[in-house]
């Protein structure tokens, strides 16, 4: 399913990723803690509503073909992108094949984990692994033909997840199997047209999404630790779960009360996929520009939303012009 058939998933990818970037920068622990309360479950539950009804149905190889071997070749290739940057960045401590050996074997065993035995950190494409497993254990659970059976298998999927936390399992089998539960949650709020349902809400819509953004935000700063999807971490499980529920509730009936023609959410929604594997190797490169902006020393202030705020409007621009240029490459010569 197009996400611009829903165009308040557009406001909501564009706000997480923003969040995603800013995330990487230093900024005081309550605004992290407060943004991995909900950012990551957040793009999963999204990855999930979009598998239309059916789209775990037919056999494995095409649900692969479908949704599973573009995130394979997205990932080897800004994984590539990746380890090229890294020997560069490193030339003049690393030596190159010592450097690039590690790197392709960091990409092979795909764990964003820090606890590695060997230096096989860091994948910064975490997500693109914990995606595709995910997907790969929500298409498994979901062939249960017992519906009851299917819930329960996807709750002991997501509640194993969060025991193996922190283990580097390859291809984040740990942070997948979590993430399995968010995204086959998401699937079965498009089933039950949960959309529809927030329609319903009404006139109280506001007060009901600031309620819920206020009580999630305080029970998320109670959390004595983030939840953290790339190591499957929860900190208190039933804090963590609760904040994340109303964080996500509330945003969705805010972002369905904004218009729909937003072309900056639309551009930076579209450029994501992007986002998501570059942001952090193009940090180096933006200190400069944003130290002239807002002085380092007041960094726990505003630097690193600058910062965020440069990183995401140069990939949001870069990325609509290469598909704009795409497009008039493609169209058809009189």
């Amino acid at each position: 399913m197009n996400a611009n058939r829903y165009p308040w998933i557009d406001h909501l990818k564009a706000l997480g990723i923003f969040l995603v970037v800013v995330g990487h920068t230093a900024l005081p622990e309550t605004v992290h803690r407060w943004i991995y309360a909900f950012h990551m479950p957040l793009f999963f539950m999204i990855s999930g509503f979009l598998i239309s009804p059916g789209g775990f149905d037919g056999s494995l190889g095409a649900f692969c073909r479908r949704r599973v071997w573009k995130l394979v070749n997205l990932y080897l290739l800004f994984g590539l992108l990746g380890a090229a940057v890294y020997c560069y960045m490193f030339k003049g401590q690393i030596p190159l094949l010592e450097a690039l050996r590690g790197r392709l074997v960091s990409l092979a065993y795909a764990s964003g984990s820090t606890n590695q035995r060997e230096d096989l950190y860091p994948v910064v494409l975490w997500f693109f692994p914990g995606l595709i497993t995910s997907l790969l254990m929500s298409f498994a659970v979901w062939k249960i033909p017992s519906i009851p059976l299917r819930w329960l298998a996807a709750v002991a999927l997501f509640v194993s997840g969060a025991l193996l936390a922190g283990r580097a399992l390859p291809w984040e089998l740990e942070s997948g199997a979590m993430a399995a539960g968010f995204v086959m949650l998401g699937h079965g709020l498009r089933l039950v047209d949960w959309e529809n349902g927030l329609r319903r809400v009404g006139s109280a819509s506001w007060l009901v999404a600031a309620g819920a953004l206020g009580s999630g935000s305080f029970l998320a700063l109670l959390n004595h630790d983030s939840l953290d999807m790339k190591s499957a971490r929860l900190g208190n499980p039933w804090l963590a779960l609760t904040a994340c529920t109303l964080l996500i509730t509330g945003l969705v009936i805010f972002a369905k009360k904004l218009p729909a023609a937003g072309r900056i959410s639309s551009a930076v929604a579209a450029a994501t996929i992007l986002i998501f594997p570059t942001h952090t190797m193009i940090f180096p490169y933006v200190d400069r520009v944003v130290a002239k902006i807002h002085a380092p020393a007041q960094l726990a202030v505003g630097y690193g939303w600058w910062k965020a705020a440069l990183v995401v409007a140069l990939t949001t621009i870069g990325h609509f012009s290469y598909t704009q240029l795409s497009r008039h490459w493609q169209r058809p010569k009189p």
